[in-house]
């Protein structure tokens, strides 16, 4: 797993979220009754400001409908018209391995209840907005000792142990399920012009 950006929604009526997601992304080609694009990964965009305009929206489990995309804009704002709109509980999750941030956050009929942003891989300070949860101890995540020093990391383990809490489970088999896909025309792999742009193409110790 390197990267994960998903929104899901406490609700059974899929179509609905579709019709919802047309209204909130602009000119996008939609295919119903499809296999999940395998590709979408390839689509990440680098801005974290912008909306996605790739979008796979399936029913993975009983009560949940998800959103798989291709922005890592936080989506605070459908976060709150979307929980809205369906009278529900709604969780965004961000999860990138490579730069060890993470993400969560929920929604409940239009109110930000809880959210949790981290970064192991920079100086960054946590983010830890709400209440804690009953589930959860002194810090976000899992408890951890190390040189009998005890401390809490907060990891893609933990966003999906938080998930478990509200009868959700992301890790699914996407193959099982029939999804509706929302798709931009002039799509880009921006991670791969950036690498081709600034990543050099012979290793370092190369001079030949």
């Amino acid at each position: 797993m390197a990267t994960w950006t998903n929104i899901y929604i406490n609700t059974d009526q899929e179509h609905e979220v579709v019709k919802k997601l047309q209204e909130l992304t602009d000119d996008l080609e939609v295919t119903y009754d499809t296999d999940f694009p395998s590709n979408i990964g390839d689509y990440q965009m680098l801005n974290t400001d912008l909306a996605p305009n790739y979008l796979a929206v399936g029913k993975t489990q009983s009560n949940w409908t998800t959103i798989v995309h291709n922005s890592f804009d936080k989506m605070e704002d459908w976060g709150i018209y979307l929980s809205k709109q369906f009278h529900s509980k709604l969780i965004v999750t961000i999860a990138q391995s490579v730069s060890s941030a993470y993400y969560f956050a929920l929604y409940d009929n239009g109110i930000k209840v809880r959210e949790i942003e981290t970064c192991y891989s920079e100086d960054f300070e946590m983010v830890d907005f709400g209440n804690k949860f009953e589930f959860e101890g002194d810090e976000p995540g899992k408890k951890v000792n190390y040189d009998d020093e005890e401390s809490y990391l907060f990891g893609f383990d933990s966003i999906e142990e938080y998930c478990q809490h509200f009868k959700l489970v992301i890790q699914t088999d996407y193959n099982d399920v029939k999804w509706t896909v929302l798709k931009g025309k002039n799509l880009r792999n921006e991670l791969a012009e950036f690498i081709q742009k600034y990543v050099p193409k012979k290793p370092w110790w190369k001079f030949w």
